[in-house]
């Protein structure tokens, strides 16, 4: 079983598997900030071997993010949300579904702890014009704190790791004995987000 089949299994598993009631819809928008670390090397193409020059950095942007979902009960709840970031690198806009499991930390119920997976579609377009967008699969997890402000109003904060799998090549110049021809390959291995959202509970 590869990774994204296993990763949509957990998540339509745990769903599937909340003993539900009437569902509770709710929607909601959230801002914050998203981490993007970029791997990558360039390498001459008279010498690949001797020339290549490894590089790995990290982009720190803001994220926006509008939500969608319903809780099962009082301890599962499952949403879509689309997500948008931008850095100097790539524009990123994610489809996401994810699962919580929510631990009430108060006899109320007004404070809760919640952790899940998340799963979905990431359409990355890079600055550079050489390289073409892609959509790809993405796959995480998050965890965070949630407060009810009342019985329609809650906030949390949260923090999401999703794993990347978009990478880019290509090549420049013209290959000649004096190496002034070279390749350039680039990857978005991860992305992390802190995020601030309130949602409105109908």
């Amino acid at each position: 079983m590869n990774t994204k089949t296993l990763a949509l299994a957990t998540i339509m598993t745990a769903a599937l598997s909340a003993p539900t009631m009437a569902a509770d819809w709710f929607i909601g928008g959230g801002v914050g900030a998203q981490q993007n670390t970029y791997k990558g090397s360039v390498t001459q193409n008279v010498d690949p071997g001797f020339n290549a020059e490894n590089f790995k950095e990290t982009e720190n942007n803001v994220l926006y993010e509008l939500r969608a979902g319903a809780y099962l009960n009082d301890n599962n709840r499952v949403y879509g949300t689309y997500s948008y970031n931008s850095d100097d690198a790539t524009r990123q806009q994610s489809l996401l579904v994810s699962y919580d499991y929510l631990v009430g930390l108060d006899a109320n119920n007004k404070f809760n702890w919640f952790i899940g997976a998340t799963a979905g579609m990431n359409h990355v377009s890079p600055d550079a014009a050489e390289y073409s967008s892609k959509n790809r699969f993405v796959w995480g997890g998050q965890t965070g704190l949630m407060y009810n402000i009342n019985d329609n109003v809650s906030t949390e904060i949260g923090y999401r790791y999703l794993k990347q799998d978009f990478e880019a090549s290509g090549s420049y110049g013209e290959p000649t004995p004096m190496g002034t021809g070279f390749t350039e390959q680039a990857s978005l291995n991860d992305s992390q987000q802190l995020y601030l959202s309130v949602d409105y509970r109908f």
